[in-house]
């Protein structure tokens, strides 16, 4: 399996262990279902991001703002779905600031090579 895969696979267990612990509710598979697009929308922007930062003239002036907005959205989400008890969307929060940690980590231990930019 290639890492974005097991990357979502994770995040699905995730979200299906939180749908257990809550009782399964309709609105809450709709919100885990978004947490899991919204997911795997955000693994192709972090890796975008990742490539045009290696080149030594990014064609995308603001890609060092994918991860600013990204952090920020997901700051302001977790207020939000705290205030509402939207639990499924909570834990997709916590995931998704998760997530930057977890590819820093990942891209220090296995780098991009550079030919390939």
């Amino acid at each position: 399996m290639r890492t974005w895969q097991l990357e979502l696979l994770f995040v699905a267990n995730v979200l299906a262990a939180s749908l257990a612990a809550t009782g399964a509710a309709r609105v809450e598979a709709i919100g885990a279902l978004a947490v899991l697009a919204s997911f795997a929308h955000g693994q192709v922007s972090d890796r975008l991001a990742e490539r045009e930062g290696l080149r030594a003239a990014p064609d995308i002036g603001c890609w060092r703002w994918a991860r600013r907005y990204f952090l920020a959205k997901e700051a302001l989400w977790f207020a939000y779905f705290v205030a509402h008890r939207s639990w499924s969307a909570l834990v997709g929060v916590l995931l998704f600031l998760a997530y930057p940690v977890w590819r820093d980590w990942y891209r220090r231990r296995w780098p991009y090579e550079r030919s390939r930019t």
